[in-house]
């Protein structure tokens, strides 16, 4: 008898652990991109669990900008309107390169496991030269 209880909460800790594991991998942050004084830029970003332990998963798209430029980028802790650090170390993350019809792409992986607490934004910058200009940003909000 001992051994069988044994045996059956072995195995409801471990469908638990799974059932848990699924819901982290599923969580999701998203937020919408605006420009900032007088920017068209304007985009999508989310930021999910990534597909190794403890990594951080963050897609941007972007639209409305100027054609051929590169737009560096970050997620930071805090807001828009209340600024805080890079999350996961700013040499993770590649610039936007902006095509011909003014859209770009990226993504990073964080090495940091996606949060579920907290406040993160993205902000992304006039250039590599003019990082102190910020021409777009949005705040990430947890999916519920």
């Amino acid at each position: 008898m001992r051994h069988s209880s044994i045996v059956g909460i072995s195995a409801l800790l471990t469908l638990s652990s799974s059932a848990a594991l699924a819901l982290v991998l599923h969580e999701e942050w998203s937020g919408m991109v605006m420009g900032k004084d007088g920017s068209a830029i304007h985009g999508s970003a989310t930021m999910k669990a990534g597909k190794e332990a403890n990594t951080t998963d963050v897609m941007l798209k972007l639209s409305g900008d100027a054609a051929a430029g590169a737009r560096p980028w970050h997620v930071h802790s805090g807001s828009c309107a209340k600024a805080g650090g890079v999350f996961g170390g700013g040499k993770s993350y590649t610039a936007v390169a902006i095509d011909a019809k003014g859209a770009g792409e990226s993504k990073a992986t964080l090495p940091v496991a996606l949060p579920d607490t907290g406040m993160y934004y993205i902000n992304i910058h006039e250039s590599a030269t003019m990082m102190a200009k910020i021409v777009a940003c949005g705040d990430l909000k947890k999916a519920k």
